[in-house]
């Protein structure tokens, strides 16, 4: 479902077609807005800008806003009332489509803004997350079950790839939940508002490429030991003595599950596999 805003049912009925559902606490949209913290210099993204009134409290309010909206209808509206403001621009289409980078390549200093439509969680999310330059902070309204998956630890029920696969490029956490009446319609599931920011060490486009592989295999796979993924799938094949070296190096039990694994220890292990990869090449 696409958490967009709405003051109020009248500004336009949501649609089945595009799983819209808005969000109408006043209160609410102004803590999102706290949580994402812009300064009067930056700019501001948002992703899914509804009725805009989430993108329509930053209109003056910061140095460039750009309102990104599926949404025919939606997408005309938002040009009606804020596109003549100064620093605004609605831009109409689909944000797993748009080259989003574009969006901010003469930008030093953005943040991200988004209501995700639940049944396109992740790959909007890792669209979001590979945004070029990086995002000062990313604030993102999903599906409750799938922001406790996100922030989730090793060891943890709710821990896995998605876990790793946000936790390895931001610091993840929840700020507050929201509940399923401060949406019309209502929706089935209640939600939570997750901040996303920068880490110390971001990763390079390689390491990027490698975890994915790397957790998609592990967690495809999650009930079988480390040692035995690493040397029986395809992608990897590494001999006994391998596996244990690299178990050594990063400091787990080879004998142990994908779940608990840090995702401290997901990227020395993806690290590890790529330098073992290039020093096959190196090879005469």
């Amino acid at each position: 479902m696409r958490d967009g805003a709405a003051a109020s049912p009248d500004q336009g009925r949501a649609k089945r077609s595009l799983s819209q559902n808005f969000l109408v606490d006043p209160n609410l949209q102004r803590k999102i807005l706290e949580a994402l913290d812009p300064s009067a210099s930056e700019c501001v993204i948002e992703i899914g800008a509804g009725h805009g009134e989430l993108g329509g409290r930053l209109v003056g309010r910061v140095a460039r806003l750009v309102l990104v909206e599926k949404d025919d209808d939606l997408a005309g509206s938002l040009r009606a009332e804020f596109g003549d403001a100064a620093g605004v621009e609605v831009v109409h289409g689909d944000a797993l489509e748009l080259d989003l980078s574009g969006l901010v390549q003469r930008e030093r200093r953005y943040r991200v803004l988004s209501n995700l439509p639940y049944s396109i969680t992740s790959p909007l999310l890792f669209r979001i997350l590979g945004m070029h330059p990086p995002a000062l902070r990313i604030v993102v309204t999903i599906q409750r079950e799938v922001a406790e998956r996100l922030v989730a630890g090793p060891g943890s029920k709710t821990y896995g790839a998605l876990s790793v696969g946000v936790q390895v490029r931001r610091a993840a956490r929840i700020a507050f939940q929201v509940g399923r009446k401060a949406f019309r319609p209502v929706p089935t599931v209640d939600s939570a508002v997750v901040v996303l920011d920068p880490l110390a060490d971001p990763l390079c486009p390689e390491e990027e490429a490698e975890l994915r592989r790397l957790t998609r295999v592990a967690f495809g796979q999650r009930r079988k030991q480390l040692q035995k993924i690493l040397r029986r799938a395809p992608e990897y094949l590494l001999p006994p003595d391998e596996c244990a070296a690299l178990a050594r190096a990063i400091a787990f039990d080879p004998r142990d599950r994908p779940e608990t694994l840090s995702p401290e220890q997901f990227r020395a292990l993806a690290r590890a596999l790529m330098d073992r990869v290039e020093k096959g090449k190196r090879r005469p």
